[in-house]
């Protein structure tokens, strides 16, 4: 993944993302990266500590209006947070998502 991220960086730099088979969104492939990065953990955290019920997932809140988002976005802040919160408060014992992706509290296909 690091590889991957730095090859995206350079070839950007250079203006040749694009030829190189990148999308021309550093914002995208940046929330790509992170996104694989949690499956990543995910996936080490069930090897190597498979007792400590700790799930890690991804989410994404949707587009949600602020500063950087602007005022047409159709989501209040207060909308945006309903996925996190839902995954922060997952019940004690669930195992269930974990190294997944989550948009309006639902897995979805990665």
């Amino acid at each position: 993944l690091t590889g991957l991220m730095e090859q995206f960086v350079d070839l950007a730099k250079k203006g040749e993302h694009e030829k190189g088979g990148w999308a021309n969104t550093a914002y995208g492939t940046s929330k790509t990266g992170l996104t694989v990065l949690t499956m990543i953990h995910a996936r080490r955290l069930t090897k190597e500590r498979p007792h400590d019920g700790i799930l890690v997932n991804a989410c994404c809140p949707g587009w949600v209006r602020t500063d950087m988002a602007g005022p047409k976005a159709p989501k209040s802040p207060e909308e945006g947070a309903v996925t996190p919160v839902f995954l922060a408060l997952l019940p004690a014992g669930a195992t269930d998502p974990h190294g997944r992706f989550v948009s309006d509290k639902e897995v979805q296909p990665w």
